[in-house]
């Protein structure tokens, strides 16, 4: 009878089939061009970027937030499009020098940034641009005593290697 129930047991084990389940590596449209980029309509898939491009990234995010102003301007292009989250428009940044962002954390005495998650995503296809998502919330001690604090949505497009272009939404957080 033992040997009746381990033959069944083991016969069962034998039929299983392993079932395979396919995991979808890219979706989304990507317009970065606008319709024109992609006359018909179509565009290429969204994908997971690159390790290396996440790394360059968190770097200048990092940069911004412990005040390394001369390793941000390493990170990046020689200008830098930035699109700031609490003024209109988008401001060409000279990254040759530490001018701009120096003017910017004039009042500051200490910039404190808690991370809540970060999405590296590139155009399928591409290997050398990747645009990485963060989202996070900033607390900012003034020089004079008072302090600020905002959540914000930032995306850092990274080409070849260096930070090109930086976009923020953002809104108060208390």
């Amino acid at each position: 009878m033992k040997k009746l129930l381990i033959l069944f047991v083991v016969a069962t084990f034998v039929s299983c089939e392993t079932k395979t389940i396919e995991v979808e590596k890219s979706g989304g449209v990507w317009h970065m061009g606008g319709d024109e980029q992609f006359p018909e309509g179509t565009s290429p898939k969204a994908v997971i970027g690159s390790e290396s491009d996440l790394e360059i990234a968190m770097a200048f995010y990092s940069a911004y937030g412990d005040m390394e102003l001369d390793k941000m301007v390493e990170l990046s292009e020689d200008v830098v499009k930035f699109h700031p989250g609490d003024m209109a428009g988008v401001v060409d940044v000279d990254t040759s020098n530490t001018d701009f962002v120096s003017e910017r954390q004039s009042t500051f005495k200490s910039i404190k940034r808690t991370m809540h998650n970060v999405t590296p995503i590139a155009v399928e296809g591409s290997e050398n641009y990747t645009v990485v998502s963060i989202n996070f919330t900033e607390e900012i001690e003034h020089k004079d005593g008072s302090s600020s604090s905002q959540h914000y949505f930032e995306r850092i497009h990274v080409v070849n290697g260096k930070v090109n272009r930086v976009v923020q939404w953002m809104r108060p957080w208390e």
